[in-house]
């Protein structure tokens, strides 16, 4: 039997508005946590839940104790409180155990069962999530006397207006108490009565576990799921069609990761498990990036979805993509450089080196200057060079000369022996040649080895541009999008100069996407450029160009980021000293790939 009482229970209504006021207040902390914190919260993955766990705990454990006199902001506003049978206030213990099914259903609420091979426990833990709050609504209603819901019932607390005293000598009927135990395991026994309908359209992969593990370790995400899921669709005319899928969802922690790629990424590391898929199905990835902490979350996601035939020949070439991915520096590992020296070069010529020596001796010990010298070419290697007689233009510094390119010494080494020489159009003086790099490192004796060597490269490189080997990595090379808006930028004299240096202070990894862009001849909107002189012992602190169309600004920001050069066209060039500098980075792009 219910016993009278004259305290004064807060109405249904008032504990209502205070829960929903109670709640707004944590999601709008939740809210401000996220602009603060939201980087670290994508990090924890699906560990932040246990941030708003606490953060629930803690507010209601906190507020609806005696510290605050059993009133959170809105039980203080709607004047009501949190007590015990005799109206006093609550202990942090009893508090604390009170509010903890409101914060377990934080904690709980989609936490993953990865380690599952079947739907079971997923089905456990949704049915004890659905009956935290059927129960919590089923006590509010039933037990009329007391008002007491789920919670109050453990804590053995009550809610009163702030004026009410005296003991509370209320009871429930013993019948809604059965009643209330029963509902979780007729809940649990209809959901799994359910799962044997569902069991055959959304199951488990039977290799998640291990498909999980591996994506886990070695790919950057924080969490992973994956269902097999069959659905039944009828047209119109009442023809069916089935449809299976699997559907694999994954939380990536770093925006700047490609989402194509990481999709790919994703099923490589499927179709690497030995999963079995059955006929018809198609493969759908979703990669989402953001957080959720229980009581705030922010999500974007992309969702790629295509046949397995598809997915294969994509995932084929995950291995470059990896191999740029992994790079730390921008360079190739070979002992020689004859790749670069043939892709810098216009032309790869063979002739005998006659050169005054004395001339050379004249000049270093004096003062720095040119000097010219005739070059018969016997054959043309690499480039349309039909002159048989050229000028070759080479610059000699003094004796206190200290730049890589006064190192003179094979003018002295090969003078008077046919050598193998990799040459560019003179900058400074028309119809003119000059060694690449103006360096004469670069040449070599004319040896059946060397010319086997360069003969071979050449044709390699040939193979590379005409069938556009570099390209593969283009559409999913990473930051793509950020290099094209970049460019847009240059074309606009308010946003230039900013534009150029955003893209080289995006370093090393946008390299494949700016030497996919080289093609740009648009003409830039400011053609003065002062970028940061990084380069070792460098005597200047900063770097100047006069690039005229988009190519050349590229070509400028990648000799700043990759320490290479395949032409000087940072300040303007002819379309044959362009293509020829372009085709040179498209070398430099597959090398890093395959290097």
């Amino acid at each position: 039997m219910d016993e009278t009482t004259t305290v004064n229970l807060a109405t249904r209504k008032r504990r209502f508005f205070a829960f929903l006021i109670d709640s707004l207040i944590i999601a709008l902390f939740g809210k401000l946590l996220g602009l603060l914190l939201g980087d670290f919260f994508i990090e924890l993955g699906n560990l932040g839940k246990i941030v708003g766990f606490i953060v629930v705990l803690f507010y209601f454990g906190i507020g609806n104790s005696k510290i605050l006199n059993g009133q959170t902001v809105a039980k203080k506003l709607l004047k009501i409180r949190v007590v015990d049978k005799s109206s006093e206030a609550i202990s942090v213990p009893k508090s604390f155990l009170r509010a903890l099914p409101f914060a377990a259903y934080i904690l709980l609420n989609g936490l993953p069962v990865s380690d599952s091979a079947d739907l079971y426990p997923s089905l456990i833990l949704g049915t004890i999530l659905f009956s935290i709050p059927v129960l919590e609504s089923f006590f509010a209603i039933v037990n009329n006397k007391s008002l007491q819901s789920l919670h109050d019932m453990i804590a053995k607390t009550f809610v009163v207006s702030v004026k009410s005293e005296g003991n509370i000598n209320i009871t429930n009927q013993k019948v809604f108490l059965y009643a209330g135990a029963a509902l979780p395991i007729l809940i649990l026994i209809v959901t799994l009565a359910g799962s044997a309908t569902v069991s055959n359209k959304l199951i488990y992969v039977t290799d998640m576990q291990k498909i999980i593990s591996v994506a886990s370790h070695e790919l950057p995400i924080s969490s992973i799921s994956m269902y097999r899921n069959k659905t039944t669709t009828t047209s119109l005319n009442g023809e069916t069609t089935q449809v299976k899928l699997i559907e694999v969802t994954a939380a990536k922690i770093n925006k700047n990761e490609n989402d194509t790629l990481l999709a790919m990424k994703i099923a490589k590391v499927i179709f690497d498990s030995g999963f079995k898929f059955e006929d018809g199905e198609t493969l759908s990835v979703t990669i989402i990036y953001g957080y959720d902490i229980g009581i705030a979350s922010s999500y974007v996601s992309s969702k790629f979805n295509d046949s397995i035939e598809n997915w294969k020949k994509a995932s084929q070439v995950i291995g470059l993509y990896n191999k740029i991915s992994q790079k730390k520096k921008p360079s190739v590992n070979l002992k020689d450089n004859l790749w670069k020296d043939v892709a810098a070069a216009q032309y790869i010529v063979t002739g005998t080196l006659n050169i005054d020596t004395n001339k050379i001796n004249e000049i270093k010990s004096s003062k720095a200057d040119y000097i010219e010298f005739a070059f018969t070419i016997d054959s043309v290697f690499k480039g349309n060079l039909p002159e048989k007689e050229i000028t070759i233009r080479k610059f000699i510094c003094d004796k206190n000369g200290k730049e890589n390119r006064c190192n003179d010494s094979n003018l002295f080494l090969f003078n008077g022996q046919k050598v193998l020489a990799p040459i560019v159009k003179s900058q400074t003086k028309p119809g003119q040649y000059a060694f690449i790099k103006s360096s004469v490192k670069t040449i070599s004796l004319a040896t059946e080895e060397n010319l086997n060597k360069a003969a071979k490269e050449i044709a390699m490189q040939k193979e590379i541009i005409e069938n556009k080997l570099y390209a593969e990595i283009c559409p999913f090379a990473q930051l793509s999008d950020s290099v094209k808006s970049l460019i847009e930028d240059m074309l606009t004299a308010s946003k230039a100069e900013e534009a150029y240096v955003k893209l080289e202070r995006l370093g090393t990894q946008v390299i494949p996407a700016i030497i996919c862009q080289m093609d740009d001849r648009r003409e830039l909107a400011v053609k003065n450029i002062s970028l940061e002189n990084k380069y070792p012992n460098a005597t200047e602190p900063s770097r100047q160009y006069s690039p005229k169309v988009v190519t050349d600004v590229l070509a400028a920001i990648l000799n700043q980021v990759a320490r290479n050069s395949f032409g000087f066209i940072y300040n303007g060039a002819s379309e044959e000293e362009r293509n020829s500098a372009i085709n040179g980075w498209r070398i430099f792009l597959w090398y890093l790939v395959n290097g």
